[in-house]
This record gives C-alpha cells, structure tokens and sequence, in this order.
C-alpha cells in the first residue's frame, strides 16, 4: 500500500481507487501487517510520543468484524466513515484532543460535503451514468461529472463537456447543473447541456419537464420550455432563446453525428472528440470561412465519414500516415480537411 494513501484519505483528497485500497486492506483484518505498519508510521507523523497503550491487532480485528456487520446492512461509503471514525476514537483517544481531530474525528457531515466524486468519459467514447438520487444521463466524449458524496442532501452536478440528463424529481430539494458560466435549476426534466472548455458557446437544449437558467453568481436568465434551446455566446456571455428539435441535439447518446450547418472548424472540433483523433482546417482557400455542411452519421467509423464527406460535399478530407516512435509507440492518427477547389467551382457553375 502507497505510504501517501492514509494521508490523502484522512486529508479528504482520496480517489476512488484509494477508497477501495483502504477498504480492502481493512478487510483483511488481524492478518494485515502492512495496514498495522501504516497506521503506527502515519500517527507518528502527528504525534512522536508513540501510539496509547492499546492493542492494535485487537482493534483491527473489531473492525474487521464491524465492516462484515455495516456490509450486511449497507455497503456504502457513508458507513464506512462511521466505521473509520470509530476506530480512530479506539485507537488514538488518550491524545485526540490536539492531535487527530483535523483527520480522525472531524464533524462526520463536514467530511462527507468535502468530499467529491467524478464521472469522466474518455475521447471517442460515451458513458451512461445512474447519480445516488436516481437521476440517469449520459456522457459525451471527453466530458467530466463531479458531485458530492454528501448528493441526497446536496444535488448539485459539475460539468465539463456535455451531459443528457433525465432527472428524478423532487419539489423539495432541486437539481443543478453548474458549467462555467451557467447554473441550470432543474425539479424533473430530460435535457441536454453542452459546455466544453475550448468551445464558443454554452448550449442548453430541454426535451420535457421545465429549467431556469441564471449566469454564474446566480442571477436569473431565463426560463426555458420543451423544445427550446438556450444558446450563450462564451466571447460576450450574450445569449438567445431559439426553437428547436431537442432529437437533434440529444440523439448523440444513441450512436447519431449530427451537424446542423456547421462550418468546418466546429465539424473539426466535433470530430476530434467523437473518434479521438487530432483534426485540423486548412485555412489556405479562403473559401473555408463560409462553407458549412449539414449531415447525419450513426455509428460510422471514421474512414467510412470522411470517404462520404468527399462524395458528398466540397470538402475533401486527407488521413496522414501514423509514424513510429522510438518508443514504440505509434503518432496520434490525423486528419486534414480543406475545400476541395475542382469541386466547388463545379458547384458554383451549375448554381
């Protein structure tokens, strides 16, 4: 076990990963020497008068049959720390007071609302999620969710990227979506947010249900109905109210690349994220700053999208070739797109 790992828990900056390290080494119980070695180097950081006068493998072994006890009832986080907490008051009690309150016996609701959890999605990928209130939604690629662990009490979501949610509701206690510029107040809607950090914009599109939408120190901006897309423009935070078809702008989470007259620097960007590979515009035919494409793709492979961009429009779209590193490693696959110039003045003629 990382010697860091006990601080960074008890230091409330622990992943999930490290959670379930400490979990299982804890289960182990009175046959664990590496937690008892752990916990002795850990408490000498903060206190080099030596442990109270109590036996270490008696405490473990009490724990280990409390979390067999907590299991059986509710396997969560939430008895866990209560779990942790007790044996921080059998171990350390003859010098708590100075010493471990910070770590071992903090308000056990401070703990839970310091403490976060994260969803990420990786590039080229999408993620269903399912939140502790019920609440489900899904993850585009390259996108990030984080909540507190403390979320019944507190169901306010983080996120980076773009996010389809169908919220549980609940009059009493609200659903918040916090992007950067935006806090969208939800009681039990479908809708779909767009809010990565390299974009433009901020977008926000409502299928059912009813949102309001205020800037981010909480000022109301707008209320939205079904079929409205909120749009906020990042460069002046200027934003409009349009009517729109939500299937459009949430049919992503079922395999659907859909561009809407989308230029070709925004179709760039897309496709970076959707197959992660690295896009880029050649901007040498000024004609690229005008031309925009309008298209859908469900479940294509990258090869199978660029062989139909070329046929079908006047982009014309090049892969260059992977190179090998010393490493071993290959060169992220690329791609170049541009107007193709033969094509267009075709175009132009019979138009």
């Amino acid at each position: 076990m990382d010697s860091n790992l006990l601080k960074r828990y008890f230091s409330n900056i622990y992943s999930k990963k490290d959670y379930q390290i400490i979990r299982n080494e804890f289960h182990k119980g009175t046959e664990n020497p590496n937690l008892s070695k752990q916990m002795k180097e850990h408490w000498m950081e903060f206190d080099d008068r030596g442990l109270p006068e109590v036996q270490f493998e008696q405490v473990l072994d009490k724990l280990h049959h409390r979390i067999n006890i907590e299991n059986k009832v509710a396997a969560n986080i939430f008895s866990f720390w209560k779990l942790a907490q007790r044996v921080a008051a059998i171990l350390f009690l003859p010098l708590l007071i100075g010493s471990f309150v910070y770590n071992g016996l903090q308000n056990k609701k401070d703990k839970l609302n310091a403490s976060w959890a994260e969803i990420q999605c990786p590039l080229g990928v999408r993620t269903k999620f399912q939140l502790p209130d019920g609440s489900t939604g899904y993850l585009n690629s390259g996108s990030k969710l984080r909540y507190q662990v403390s979320f019944a009490q507190n169901r306010n979501v983080t996120l980076v990227g773009e996010g389809f949610f169908d919220v549980t509701k609940d009059e009493k206690n609200p659903f918040h979506v916090r992007t950067q510029n935006l806090d969208i107040k939800v009681l039990g809607t479908s809708f779909n947010v767009s809010a990565y950090a390299d974009d433009k914009m901020e977008e926000v599109v409502l299928q059912t249900g009813h949102i309001e939408v205020s800037d981010a120190n909480g000022i109301r901006i707008a209320s939205i109905k079904p079929e409205q897309e909120f749009f906020l423009d990042k460069r002046d935070l200027k934003f409009s109210l349009n009517k729109v078809e939500s299937e459009q702008y949430t049919c992503w989470k079922e395999g659907k690349l859909i561009f809407r007259n989308e230029n070709i620097e925004d179709m760039a960007v897309r496709l970076s994220r959707w197959y992660n590979v690295e896009v880029i515009v050649d901007k040498s035919n000024s004609h690229i700053k005008t031309y925009t494409y309008h298209g859908t793709f469900v479940d294509e492979h990258l090869d199978d999208v660029l062989k139909l961009l070329s046929l079908t429009s006047n982009i014309s779209a090049v892969q260059k070739e992977r190179v090998k590193g010393r490493d071993g490693n290959y060169t992220r696959r690329k791609v170049i797109l541009s107007i193709n110039q033969n094509k267009f003045d075709e175009f132009e003629k019979k138009n």
